[in-house]
């Protein structure tokens, strides 16, 4: 039994504009240890399907309209999508944690860095303040912050934007969560920061055993942690599987968009070719395939209907009409016509 299960989870936004289908019909499972990547475009839903997760989505205007998030603990199995608030308290920040995209509008800039990571120890485990301190201390010099016990009084504007992303990082860690998801970890930071909070977070798991979902733009990011990459493309995943196969074997017309766009030491054409046109809007959507207006081997039944997930074996999944990944490398993505 995976750690977390999910299965067709949707998640709309009910607004002036019409019904944004934020996620929408996502499915996939995360088994003890692993790290899965998922990448796409902004806009593709990666943030709102982890804030469903945790259900930290705002409603109004936003709602978790279908799908089961079974999440399988040391403590029993729960269904996040229909668990009571209580409940929900009770995992956040204990079973399932998340290091989110900006940490200085994460924490709170009128509460020292000590006193906020004490309030997820109150909350979940019941320890001597003496010990509390002790252990928010042993966190913040395991995440790599020099001089803890001074940092431990700090407030949040005391510290550069990667002493806060550590901390941030201490806090998702403190209860040894199952689930650990990483949002963006390295947005904003300049590149041997980047390397430096990547490389902890791979070794805290290590350590600590946490399954990890690590969201982001960037495939290098993945290439270097992930064990199975999902691709999301108008609120849906649209290939999934190992990370080796989805580097060197795409299927489907967008991750092979995605491959193109990104330079590579290793590529014989230098010429990086971008995805022509927008993303489309999610109150927007198409009816069948989201991809058709900016797809090199757009089908026919590609703009009636939606395709089915296609399994390619040793857990490699498409959804895509197109059968014949050759006739999309073949042709260039300059010549679609959106």
């Amino acid at each position: 039994m995976p750690v977390l299960k999910v299965e067709g989870l949707k998640t709309h936004f009910f607004t002036e504009e019409g019904v944004v289908k934020a996620v929408d019909g996502v499915s996939f499972s995360l088994d003890r240890g692993e790290v899965l990547g998922v990448v796409g475009e902004s806009g593709s839903g990666k943030s709102v399907m982890a804030l469903s997760i945790l259900r930290l989505v705002a409603d109004p205007p936003g709602r978790i309209v279908a799908g089961k998030m079974v999440l399988d603990t040391d403590v029993g199995r729960v269904d996040i999508a229909t668990a009571p608030e209580s409940k929900m308290q009770k995992i956040r920040g204990d079973r399932i944690a998340m290091i989110f995209q900006d940490p200085m509008t994460s924490l709170n800039p009128y509460l020292t860095v000590g006193k906020q990571l004490i309030e997820v120890l109150d909350l979940h485990r019941n320890l001597k303040r003496r010990d509390a301190r002790q252990k928010v201390i042993s966190m913040l010099e395991a995440v790599g912050i020099a001089d803890p016990e001074r940092r431990y009084s700090d407030h949040p504007h005391q510290l550069s934007g990667g002493m806060r992303q550590r901390v941030m990082i201490a806090m998702a860690l403190l209860c040894d969560p199952e689930v650990l998801i990483a949002d963006e970890p390295t947005t904003a930071l300049d590149v041997t920061i980047q390397a430096q909070i990547l490389e902890l977070i791979r070794e805290r798991k290590a350590e600590t055993g946490s399954a990890v979902i690590l969201i982001t733009h960037d495939l290098g990011v993945v290439a270097r942690l992930a064990d199975r990459v999902a691709v999301m493309y108008g609120g849906r995943i649209v290939e999934e599987g190992p990370v080796a196969r989805i580097f060197d074997d795409p299927r489907h017309p967008y991750t092979v968009g995605l491959a193109r766009s990104i330079p590579r030491l290793d590529a014989t054409e230098k010429r990086l070719i971008p995805i022509p046109g927008m993303p489309p809007s999610l109150a927007k959507l198409p009816k069948g395939c989201a991809f058709t207006a900016r797809c090199p081997a757009v089908r026919p039944e590609c703009k009636d209907t939606y395709p089915d997930i296609r399994d390619l074996g040793k857990g490699h999944r498409v959804a895509c009409h197109e059968k014949d990944v050759e006739k999309v490398r073949r042709t260039p993505a300059a010549e679609v016509r959106t």
